[in-house]
């Protein structure tokens, strides 16, 4: 019976990352797949984050073309490019109901922030093909069509119970990772998941999505508006991540090339209960409430039926055992604000692969102790970054507070990586949005609160406006690069590159024969 040093579940983006980087370690890998590729998944918006850690694990483990993935103009330079969009911006707007104009309510109500580079929407189902193809191409063996009946765990190996077509074998590996998402094999199979009250987090959203086709402009909202408010956007809102805010809720316009854009609204559920209704009639009749967004989107094509879905927080009380570990996928959900889930993803394919290479495989010790760190690590950022974006959400009632407050992600991430956090595998001092730097989360924390407090008020003072400005310009100064708070860049920060200074280090060889 052949066996496999690590047997990866699931063959997204991460789980394909993951076998990729073992095989060119020199271990022998097994990627499953219970459907075929090309398939539909969320998560589709990089991040500075993302895209600085794909190209370092593609630096040190010498794959090409995972830096050929990395940003937009790369994937766009590269022979085997697939369909992807650009992401030049994170671009907030926050509407109040019966809208028809950006000023009609006074200030006009926009953020927006450049990333350093040209980021990549993924359009999943063309990039988790194209991911999966490298890895087979650098020799991992794949087999789709192929469902995980039951995982037994022995002292000395892992048996999975393995069905493809009318065929059941078993699959013996020396260690485990769960890449299946939202219904973990290993989740169920150990009953782990909490839901609910349970999950320990204020955070509580759900969500409706589709991806239409050809929608209206916002930039041609923007420059009829008869105010004639000046566009200060670096490039057009097409080229953006845009974020539609509203009280209770949100909605993510993720544009590809071919004219597709991914749309979704995601909502307070305390605001909004879950209810019977079906998605696409709830979607509309939420966005019909602000003209600005359903005159882009009325009388569009959709490509997909309307998802719905029930609370999207969950978290699994065991994230890593004996010869076995989740991706963050699996181990938990949050909400697409700040598109953490790929950056999330591939941080954690570094940390998981380096303890394996360094530390499980070579002695064939696989005891849980050695993953605690990474364990950990998952769990601070996941608690760390659901109360980031629970005030966000509280945030939105009041434009004036948060177009202060949406600076902390942003923040996080870019202390994060000019501390070179993007070379860090297992550190927690290094986590995603900063949620391992002590001083950091302090004051997120004192500032959290105070957003928790404002969501309470129908109107808040000048005097509060400008204490919490002034706590981002002096008191998070250490982590402020780009002059957030200040009053002369009108919420527009242009780019500005990051330090690289961790790819400037020689670069070792590290797989195997």
């Amino acid at each position: 019976m052949k066996r496999y040093d690590v047997t990866v579940i699931g063959s997204g983006m991460g789980g394909s990352a993951c076998a990729l980087v073992l095989k060119r370690l020199g271990y022998k890998v097994l990627l499953i797949e219970r459907g075929t590729h090309p398939r539909f998944a969320l998560g589709e918006s990089g991040t500075p984050a993302l895209s600085r850690k794909m190209r370092f694990i593609s630096r040190t483990y010498d794959i090409p073309e995972l830096e050929e993935m990395a940003t937009y103009d790369a994937i766009k330079a590269s022979e085997d490019g697939f369909l992807c969009g650009p992401k030049e911006m994170f671009q907030y707007f926050v509407h109040q109901k019966g809208q028809t104009q950006p000023g009609q309510f006074g200030a006009f109500p926009e953020v927006i922030v450049q990333t350093p580079e040209v980021d990549a929407q993924y359009n999943r189902a063309a990039s988790d093909k194209h991911l999966m193809e490298v890895a087979v191409k650098y020799g991992v063996e794949y087999s789709d069509e192929t469902s995980v009946e039951d995982i037994e765990f022995h002292d000395d190996r892992v048996d999975i119970a393995c069905k493809k077509h009318d065929k059941s074998y078993v699959v013996v590996s020396d260690f485990v990772v769960d890449a299946t998402g939202f219904n973990s094999v290993i989740g169920k199979k150990k009953n782990l998941k909490l839901q609910g009250e349970a999950v320990g987090t204020p955070l509580k959203s759900r969500c409706i999505f589709s991806h239409f086709k050809d929608i209206g402009s916002f930039d041609e909202v923007i420059n009829n508006c008869p105010s004639k408010q000046p566009d200060l956007s670096p490039v057009p809102r097409s080229r953006a991540t845009q974020h539609h805010c509203f009280d209770g809720g949100w909605l993510w316009f993720i544009p590809f090339d071919n004219g597709v854009t991914s749309i979704g609204v995601n909502l307070d559920v305390d605001l909004y209960p879950m209810n019977d209704k079906e998605g696409e009639a709830e979607f509309w009749e939420i966005i019909d409430q602000y003209p600005m967004i359903s005159n882009m989107l009325k009388g569009r094509e959709t490509l997909m039926p309307f998802i719905k879905t029930n609370r999207l927080q969950f978290i699994n009380k065991e994230l890593a055992g004996d010869r076995w570990a989740m991706l963050p996928a699996s181990a938990y959900a949050l909400d697409a604000w700040f598109s953490t889930g790929l950056a999330a993803t591939f941080m954690s394919v570094h940390r998981l692969v380096d303890i394996l290479h360094n530390r499980m495989l070579p002695k064939k010790q696989f005891d849980k102790k050695l993953l605690l760190d990474y364990e950990l690590s998952i769990r601070k950022e996941y608690f760390h970054v659901a109360k980031m974006v629970d005030g966000m959400y509280k945030s939105f009632k009041h434009f004036d507070i948060f177009k202060n407050y949406c600076f902390f992600c942003f923040m996080g991430t870019e202390s994060y990586l000019e501390k070179g956090g993007a070379g860090k595998a297992v550190d927690l001092n290094h986590l995603l949005l900063s949620a391992g730097d002590e001083d950091f989360v302090q004051k997120f924390e004192a500032i959290y609160a105070k957003i928790v407090e404002y969501s309470k008020y129908e109107t808040v003072s000048d005097e509060d406006v400008e204490a919490l400005a002034k706590f981002i310009r002096e008191d998070m100064k250490p982590f402020n690069f780009r002059k957030y708070g200040s009053p002369e860049m009108h919420s527009v920060h242009p780019r500005r590159p990051l330090n690289m200074v961790e790819y400037d280090e020689p670069r070792e060889r590290r797989h195997g024969t």
